[in-house]
């Protein structure tokens, strides 16, 4: 990656934003979104206001949809230790790591969600909870669904796999790196249609790259959300046999 454009993302200052402060928080909007549809996201999704209609997907992601029918992604992440602190101060927070990584990679060409904002907000004991808020995607699913769901019949597994060995050299040829890859690609789409979008992008470095052990460990989360013969077949495509 081109440590031009990788280190001011990294550092924050490739994400322009809107800030607002409340009462009860205190967000931040990107580029042509109003901190106060932030602030009605956050506050659905904490049940205090009525504005919304709160879908959780699980105890720490919601699809919320506003009375206009428009609808949005919602991701929070709690407050664990006193590190957190540090990071939330120096601007290091996995919601922050989260917000840069989402406006970088669709400037090297990769697809993610768009992000709309970050909010913060305090829990009963007075601890920091950050929130992140994206567009939100239809009609795609996880690249483990999508692959069980291909089944057998014409080598549509294989199709699947090829498709995603070509994307994951593209990544990695871009510095991209995700620990949790598998699982945290979504597909769209039916064959010379498909999309791939990656998400979940707190634990992405971009000046970091893609270290041999860290490859490693991606063929294991393929066998480990795949199985043992789709990571077999996943590396002889890797390796071009």
């Amino acid at each position: 990656m081109n440590p031009r454009l990788a280190i001011p993302f990294y550092l924050g200052l490739g994400a322009p934003a809107t800030g607002g402060r409340y009462p009860d928080c205190q967000v931040r909007a990107a580029r042509g979104y109003e901190p106060e549809l932030i602030r009605t996201l956050l506050l659905s999704y904490r049940g205090e206001s009525a504005a919304g209609e709160l879908r959780r997907i699980n105890h720490r992601c919601a699809q919320m949809v506003l009375p206009d029918g428009r609808r949005f992604f919602l991701k929070e992440f709690p407050w664990h230790h006193k590190c957190h602190d540090l990071e939330r101060w120096v601007r290091l927070s996995r919601v922050d790591r989260a917000w840069r990584a989402a406006h970088l990679l669709p400037r090297l060409g990769i697809n993610t969600p768009r992000a709309l904002g970050t909010a913060v907000a305090r829990d009963p004991r007075g601890k920091p909870i950050e929130y992140l808020a994206t567009e939100w995607l239809e009609g795609v699913v996880p690249f483990p669904e999508a692959f069980r769901a291909a089944g057998d019949q014409h080598g549509a597994r294989s199709a699947l796999l090829r498709e995603f060995a070509d994307h994951l050299r593209l990544w990695h040829g871009k510095g991209i790196y995700l620990r949790d890859l598998v699982k945290n690609v979504l597909v769209r789409g039916k064959g010379e249609t498909r999309t791939y979008w990656l998400t979940d992008l707190d634990g992405l470095h971009p000046i970091k790259g893609v270290t041999r052990k860290r490859a490693l460990w991606q063929m294991h989360q393929i066998e480990q959300h795949l199985g043992k013969d789709a990571r077999q077949e996943f590396e002889r495509i890797w390796i071009g046999l």
